[in-house]
């Protein structure tokens, strides 16, 4: 449903009414400017799309982390002369 920005501002609970069974499109000058939608409906959504970069980052190797600090490895480096 789209409606003009100026009848939301005339009587918005109307139209968050109506967003808790189809998104609310709002334009001015013809052009779209936002939506408003059913927040269940949203937080469903947000949900589903958190599962899915979660899946997509365990079926990838993770990488390893030269950032974190070693002690046993520096004392190695401090023993051979490479670190001062």
């Amino acid at each position: 449903m789209n409606i003009q920005l100026s009848e939301l501002k005339i009587n918005p609970a109307k139209y968050f009414d109506l967003a808790k069974t189809a998104d609310v499109i709002v334009t001015r000058h013809g052009q779209r400017i936002g939506r408003i939608v059913c927040e269940e409906k949203a937080a469903k959504l947000d949900k589903a799309n958190a599962f899915i970069e979660l899946m997509e980052l365990k079926s990838s190797p993770s990488k390893p982390d030269d950032t974190v600090y070693d002690s046993v490895k520096e004392e190695r480096l401090r023993g051979k002369g490479m670190l001062e």
